[in-house]
């Protein structure tokens, strides 16, 4: 089980993992360049993993 601080410091990526994707995602559609918007989409799509990743971990320890 992971003490307190631990678990503040996992929570505080989880929240920038979620800017993050979002941040991207905005990006994407905000540039015209195809190159660019994918580069962004799929750092977008990187990052939600990561959040998703983080969420399980999260559940898991829930027990």
């Amino acid at each position: 089980m992971l003490d307190e601080k631990s678990i503040s410091l996992v929570k505080e990526q989880l929240n920038n993992e979620y800017v993050l994707y979002k941040k991207y995602l905005n990006y994407s559609n905000m540039i015209f360049d195809s190159e660019l918007k994918n580069i962004c989409y799929e750092s977008s799509l990187k990052h939600k993993d990561n959040y998703q990743s983080i969420v399980s971990y999260l559940d898991s320890l829930k027990g």
